[in-house]
């Protein structure tokens, strides 16, 4: 929070910001329900816990780390804002996107951290998995792709950035560490 949040006040401060995002993509519709699944990130957060042992916890803390350190620095190089208008929100999803607005400037958009940390995760828990659980979290993974879209928090090219993130940091990390807890399923 730190990085992310000091990095995202500098960048509102700033006068210039860079947009990195095709016209087009403004068309994109806004789907409230979709809240549900980008905050979902946060109990993603919670599965390497039941699926990876302390040596592949900790592989994924490093690279986490070193993620929020390159996202911190790319956001200063190269601040960015979003195409979108924030808009009042139905009221089944108002209380949760007013913390998200509150919490998260529509700054620091490239690379996208909540793709990188997620993509991160599920590689992790996905390591020597069975297919049921590899399919289910990629799917998951899918659908958090798809909101940061639909909620309006990030364009295509966050969405690469925070993909190519990802590959930066397990390179730089290998994954001999992540080491799959073999007695869960």
């Amino acid at each position: 929070m730190v990085i992310y949040g000091s990095t995202n006040w500098i960048n509102e401060l700033r006068d210039e910001h860079f947009h990195l995002y095709f016209q087009w993509e403004t068309e994109i519709p806004f789907i409230p329900w979709m809240i549900i699944v980008y905050l979902s990130l946060q109990l993603l957060f919670l599965a390497p816990i039941f699926h990876c042992e302390i040596a592949g916890l900790t592989t994924l803390a490093k690279r986490m780390i070193l993620a929020i350190c390159i996202a911190g620095v790319i956001f200063l190089a190269v601040p960015t804002i979003a195409g979108f208008e924030r808009t009042d929100n139905p009221a089944m999803s108002s209380l949760l996107f007013s913390i998200l607005y509150t919490l998260d400037r529509p700054y620091n958009l490239f690379p996208s951290l909540h793709i990188s940390l997620s993509t991160l995760v599920v590689v992790a828990v996905t390591n020597d998995a069975g297919l049921c659980r590899r399919i289910s979290y990629y799917f998951w993974l899918l659908l958090l792709f798809t909101s940061v879209l639909l909620v309006h928090q990030h364009h295509l090219a966050d969405i690469l950035g925070g993909v190519v993130l990802t590959f930066v940091c397990i390179r730089i990390i290998p994954s001999g560490d992540l080491v799959p807890d073999r007695l869960t399923v």
